[in-house]
């Protein structure tokens, strides 16, 4: 079941991209190759769980794929990731299975009486060869205050 949580604001950089809606399952994974070239390329071998956030604009979507940064690094986009309160599900497993979840965090938020917010996030917690392994944490905003 999925929780309400309150998600702090984060400084972060990467890449921030605009995209067609009817192309985004084949751009993004490219802009995840894109951030670890620059990882790589800033030899950067660790720098915390890498976060995408997803905005839908009519038949765009604003993609925001980084990584916690604390300053300026060539090569590298600065974004905040937006705090506030999200319904929040923890996945196991392969990722093909998150527009799932998005479906079902959506029929949660309406069921719960909530209002979706403007961004959706996953962090990438764990992820591994074997996808059995994998951690992503899925979180929908929603504007409504938590009691």
């Amino acid at each position: 079941m999925p929780d309400l949580i309150q998600i702090a604001p984060m400084q972060m950089g990467g890449i921030v991209r605009t995209i067609p809606m009817v192309t985004r399952m084949q751009l993004i994974p490219v802009l995840f190759e894109r951030l670890d070239d620059a990882l790589d390329r800033a030899n950067v071998f660790y720098a915390g769980p890498q976060t995408a956030l997803y905005r839908i604009d009519g038949d765009e979507m604003e993609v925001r794929i980084g990584v916690p940064l604390f300053q300026p690094i060539d090569g590298f986009e600065m974004f905040e990731a937006p705090g506030g309160n999200a319904l929040c599900q923890r996945v196991l497993g392969p990722l093909d299975g998150l527009p799932g979840i998005y479906r079902s965090l959506t029929d949660d938020i309406h069921a719960r009486g909530l209002t979706r917010g403007t961004w959706a996030r996953e962090v990438y917690r764990f992820i591994a060869r074997d996808s059995e392994l994998n951690v992503t944490d899925v979180s929908v905003d929603v504007t409504d205050q938590l009691h």
